[in-house]
């Protein structure tokens, strides 16, 4: 080679050096662009054929034979590496990478290690080729030169085999791709093919006189960069695209410019009346079971529902069409079919719920108007559906409860927890009638966008309260006064010098009259305790009222023997009427008593299977509670031959009901009855709302 040739050619190498080393820093400094499992592989291919390309370069500038050597084992670590790192890459690009196993990429490592290995040790051994021979001035000539052994022989027939095997392994990529991906795949191909040639004209045309592959990595390397910014190489990969494509459960379509099928993924072939391979090239319009949905999209429609017979099963699918963008110059579009049908069905049940409901369901706008009223307004309320939409909701209510509607309806809006209101509106035929409804906040909600009323008749319910109010007050008022009047007489009798027979009778009068006035006042009691309100659970330190009821009944009872085994605090969630609902089994245990010394003891603790609970036991040794009014006040129900005697009872059950506690009743040993309320701790997590889930054992 003379003096100008080598020059030339050492800046062809060098050339080629940069380029393929700028590949590397484009792929590496950009991976956010690029796919991350091509990536690292592409760019040790790049920088491998940089090493080999710049160290080969350098061999010829070296100005002793001992540099001249070192640049010569340099590029022989590239050049060695090459071909397997290239296979290694084309399998991660066609999407073959579950073969490289640990155990395989040590196998394919074992080739490259082994020859690297014997030609930095070659002088010692001289297994690849004699020293003289390896190491030239014109570089690694891997060709059969005097003196070449058999193991350089086999390393030019692997790389050989290897570079072949990694272009097919693309080239099979190339003929199941199409589009952007295709061309993709066939500049790499291209770029593949250019060392390979010139690999094979150095192997077979012996009069070369210098080595064409370490330049041919540059013209590669123009290819590479051209792909990448024109072309979005490494973008996306083909594998990546059909991974991507095979998961998705909805059925998706690529379409060309003409509307044909280009491709489509798995789904998408139960959904085509044809085998997908026959509906390529051919109008979507052919192959779909519903081409009128289709059409609509198409030509500009932003979705269109369709509905697919799958074998006697109705499936819904909304359609829904877009260009697939730059790649394809907005020539490709993307057909979409979202399967919907679980969507539809689920809808279909809830309407099925409300067009059956005897409750009134009414969707308003933020106005107050009308945009959805359920067929049960007819029957309900007699008025045609479709004649209410689009009018205010104010305008069936009435005119005194308007304002107090207006305004609740206005907190539904700007709130967004249920509103609850109870109000009159006007039936078609004239007369009024009471609803309760419960306002929720759904305009956010793109499916209602609205506020959903759900109303509920309740006039039936209103007007039998409101008979039980007035019997109530009635009962309570003239029993009060009648029985004044029957305690007078019965006095006045006692006073008078009578029989003592008659006076018997009197006695019988004034105890039966004092005991009904005692009841009247019960029940008032009962009456203005449950009727007052609740304020839902609340945390209460149930020691402290347990203690002060204590306290007042060892003042009014003195002869009793009152014992206590209490913590120095404990806090529950309940009703702030438990403190009634405990005094009153206090109580109960002392009046109805029939000891000389009656007893009763209260304890407080954590239930011994739950620390969630506490329990409150009251103990006596009177004649225990029969077992007739335990099984009546478990089932809620009275009879005329079962029954419990007296309210206490009834009382204390629905103050704990209340409290979503538990009350149940035991035998005391040897005599008598343990009362046990079971409340939530205040330390525990609970729902707090009336209505929660822990239920009385007496339900």
């Amino acid at each position: 080679m003379t003096g100008a040739g080598q020059s030339l050619y050492t800046y062809a190498l060098f050339a080629a050096g940069i380029l393929t080393g700028i590949v590397t820093l484009v792929v590496l400094g950009r991976f956010r662009l690029y796919s991350r499992r091509v990536r690292v592989p592409f760019a040790l291919l790049s920088l491998s054929g940089s090493i080999w390309s710049t160290a080969y370069g350098f061999m010829f500038l070296a100005p002793i034979p001992g540099a001249e050597l070192f640049y010569a084992r340099l590029a022989w670590i590239g050049a060695a590496a090459l071909p397997t790192i290239w296979l290694i890459f084309a399998l991660v690009y066609a999407g073959d990478d579950q073969l490289l196993t640990r155990r395989m990429l040590a196998f394919l490592s074992v080739e490259p290690g082994v020859a690297i290995a014997l030609a930095l040790t070659n002088e010692s051994h001289g297994l690849l080729a004699s020293p003289t021979e390896l190491w030239t001035s014109t570089g690694i000539e891997l060709t059969s030169v005097p003196g070449t052994g058999p193991l350089l022989i086999a390393h030019i027939v692997y790389a050989a085999g290897i570079g072949i095997t990694g272009l097919s392994v693309i080239g099979k990529t190339y003929l199941r791709t199409s589009g952007v991906h295709r061309r993709q795949a066939g500049f790499l191909i291209l770029a593949g093919l250019v060392p390979l040639v010139a690999f094979a004209g150095e192997l077979f045309w012996r009069a070369m006189w210098v080595n064409p592959v370490p330049i041919s990595l540059g013209l590669s390397s123009i290819i590479v960069l051209w792909a990448l910014f024109q072309y979005q190489l490494f973008d996306i990969t083909p594998i990546a695209r059909d991974a991507i494509l095979s998961e998705m459960r909805d059925a998706v379509v690529i379409l060309d410019d003409h509307n044909r099928v280009v491709e489509s993924n798995g789904a998408a072939s139960d959904l085509l009346t044809q085998p997908v391979s026959e509906c390529i090239g051919q109008s979507i319009l052919e192959v779909v079971p519903t081409p009128t949905e289709v059409r609509a999209v198409l030509h500009g429609r932003d979705r269109a529902e369709a509905v697919v017979d799958d074998g006697g099963v109705r499936r819904y699918f909304e359609v829904r069409s877009e260009p697939l963008g730059e790649e394809s110059r907005n020539r490709a579009r993307l057909l979409v079919f979202y399967d919907v049908t679980e969507r539809r069905r689920t809808e279909e049940e809830f309407r099925a719920l409300i067009e059956n409901s005897r409750d009134v369901i009414t969707v308003v706008d933020e106005d107050g108007v009308r945009k959805y009223t359920s067929p049960s307004m007819t029957e309900v309320l007699g008025y045609p559906t479709e004649s209410l939409v689009g009018e205010r909701v104010l305008n069936l209510v009435h005119p005194d409860d308007r304002e107090r509607v207006k305004e609740r309806l206005g907190e539904a809006t700007d709130g967004d927890d249920p509103v609850r209101a109870e109000f009159r509106i006007r039936h078609k035929n004239g007369t009024w009638r009471r609803f309760e409804t419960v306002g929720v906040n759904l305009l956010d909600d793109p499916a209602v966008n609205g506020i959903v009323l759900n109303s509920r008749d309740v006039t039936s319910r209103y007007r039998y309260e409101q008979r039980l109010r007035v019997l109530n007050r009635v009962l309570r008022h003239d029993l009060r006064n009648d029985m004044n009047v029957i305690l007078g007489h019965a006095d006045l009798l006692l006073e008078q010098r009578i029989p003592a027979e008659s006076k018997d009778h009197a006695r019988t009068i004034k105890r039966k009259a004092t005991s009904l006035v005692e009841l009247g006042e019960q029940t008032r009691h009962i009456d203005t305790t449950l009727n007052r309100g609740s304020t839902g659970l609340e945390s209460i330190e149930v020691v402290g009222r347990i203690e002060s009821q204590l306290d007042s009944i060892e003042s009014d009872y003195p002869s009793a023997i009152v014992q206590r085994d209490l913590p120095d605090e404990m806090w529950v969630y309940a009703d702030d009427l438990v403190e009634s609902a405990i005094k009153n089994l206090i109580d109960n245990a002392l009046e109805h008593n029939d000891r000389v010394i009656p007893e009763v003891s209260v304890t407080v603790e954590p239930t011994a299977t739950s620390s969630d609970f506490v329990e409150i036991h009251i103990a006596d040794n009177g004649p225990g509670v029969p077992d007739a009014e335990i099984s009546v006040l478990e089932s809620g129900i009275e009879t005329p031959l079962q029954h419990i005697s007296g309210l206490g009872l009834w009382l204390v059950h629905w103050i704990i009901d209340r409290s979503n506690g538990r009350l149940r009743f035991e035998e005391n040993e040897p005599r008598g009855t343990i009362a046990t309320i079971g409340l939530r701790r205040a330390d525990q997590t609970v729902s707090v709302s009336d209505g929660g889930t822990v239920e009385s054992e007496t339900d």
